[in-house]
């Protein structure tokens, strides 16, 4: 039998030592590199594209252009501006993400790193806001799966029996649970969609967003996927009542292999995942799935490359000042 991917020795291309024993200018320079990668490091004006800056006090550059003057890092207008922590250890918060498969928990970085919890929290989740925007422009094609899995809405049941009810009907539910949409393309990428509900009115439209491309479209025989056929040529659908895999081999378990990787998380990992933010992490975790197998330092250089080709954050620059975003600004709306 074939060596898991995770076993073997190409994934491991950066231990988690390597970057602990980085020094400060070494863990710059990955950020220099990550910023400007069309220059190999070197830094360009991002007002006006000049490439010729001088270097001022404390790692800030200076335009040398007389009508543009423009001083600025390489951390201005991305998603680490105004960061407070040394690069090294920013580097050392982003490895430490990478390398977990189902994710990282903000309380636990904080241990490891020697931080606040805000100061974990904040950075964790600016790695995912920084992925979410970079998988939202995604396009499949081919044969693709469709489903959606429910998170949080948790109501502890009572202890005795006869003082109980019934967690699903509608009235007993606190109206946190949340639906997560996601479309997979076999043996490719993931897209996800937060709603309230599984809906035909929801999903038609992410269908014809994120798979207008593809050829099939899989799914099961829950109702709101009834109209798929009316769009897609070929609609396969599995009776999850009867089989997992039907006797013609159609199945989604690709994509429940995925919703496998967000439960543990959620019940493993995070424990709770506020509905405000789950849109962030089901993207981290569709990210986590598509590159389960890529060696660690791509994973560290692409995730660090988002975030330095994401600009500033609107909800987390000040979050912990009272800068939050709206309930539900990240769902889907029905029409």
């Amino acid at each position: 039998m074939a060596q898991h991917y995770l076993l073997s020795r190409k994934c491991r291309t950066l231990p988690l030592h390597r970057v602990f024993r980085m020094s400060e200018e070494a863990a710059y320079k990955w950020f220099l590199r990550a910023r400007w990668p069309e220059t190999d490091g070197v830094p360009y004006c991002p007002r006006c594209g000049v490439t010729d800056a001088w270097e001022t006090r404390r790692r800030r550059f200076k335009c040398r252009a007389k009508d543009c003057r423009c001083e600025f890092s390489v951390t201005s207008g991305t998603i680490f501006a105004h960061h407070k922590l040394p690069f090294r250890q920013l580097l050392a918060a982003i490895a430490l993400s990478a390398h977990a498969v189902k994710g990282k928990a903000a309380l636990q970085v904080a241990r490891e790193l020697g931080v606040q919890y805000k100061t974990a929290w904040a950075n964790l989740m600016k790695l995912r806001e920084a992925i979410a925007a970079e998988r939202a422009s995604l396009m499949l094609e081919g044969t693709v799966e469709v489903d959606g899995m429910y998170v949080g809405g948790h109501i502890r049941p009572e202890n005795r029996a006869e003082d109980r009810i019934d967690r699903r009907l509608r009235e007993n539910q606190t109206g946190k649970r949340k639906c997560v949409i996601a479309i997979r393309q076999r043996n490719g990428r993931i897209v996800t969609a937060i709603t309230k509900t599984e809906d035909a009115a929801v999903i038609m439209p992410l269908l014809q967003r994120y798979a207008r491309h593809a050829h099939v479209v899989v799914a099961d025989e829950h109702h709101a996927y009834n109209q798929v056929a009316a769009v897609f040529e070929e609609v396969e659908r599995v009776n999850h009542s009867l089989a997992y895999r039907s006797e013609a081999g159609v199945s989604t378990n690709q994509v429940e292999s995925f919703f496998s990787r967000v439960r543990r998380g959620e019940w493993g990992t995070f424990h709770h995942i506020a509905s405000q933010y789950l849109d962030w992490y089901a993207f981290e975790m569709a990210w986590r799935e598509d590159h389960r197998r890529t060696d660690m330092r791509t994973l560290v250089r692409g995730m660090l490359s988002k975030a330095m080709g994401h600009r500033t954050s609107r909800w987390l620059c000040g979050y912990w000042q009272g800068n939050h975003p709206p309930k539900d600004a990240f769902m889907v709306v029905v029409p």
